[in-house]
């Protein structure tokens, strides 16, 4: 798993954390609950504000956020076809679980994983 984690990560995003910063305490659970409870994507920012690593990961989290509200409306969308709509909708969703339990793991790891494909298309913080 380690390998698949340091594939996606982001080396310059990485740089930037100092290493006060990787050990500060509570950053962990600030910089993943946005993968847990997406609408909690502002958390990081709200409390630990001087951290390059909550941003980081704040950022990730809300290009997550708009991410699966898209994957919402196209399942439900999809879902309308009979039997193939229930079986996309339902691989999709497996699929958001997924990749929402492998970010939490790379954050509570301290990596930078950028998403594959969306994860450079916003940078707000």
């Amino acid at each position: 798993m380690e390998n698949l984690f340091t594939q996606f990560n982001d080396i310059e995003a990485q740089k930037e954390f100092s290493s006060q910063d990787l050990n500060k305490d509570g950053k962990f659970i600030f910089s993943t609950i946005g993968y847990i409870i997406p609408i909690l994507f502002f958390l990081p920012i709200v409390l630990k504000k001087d951290s390059s690593f909550a941003k980081f990961h704040a950022n990730q989290q809300l290009i997550w956020l708009v991410f699966n509200i898209i994957l919402g409306v196209i399942s439900r969308l999809l879902a309308f076809i009979p039997l193939i709509g229930g079986f996309i909708t339902s691989i999709l969703g497996l699929v958001v679980l997924v990749v929402s339990i492998l970010l939490f793991i790379a954050a509570l790891k301290g990596y930078a994983v950028r998403i594959p494909f969306i994860g450079n298309i916003i940078s707000i913080f």
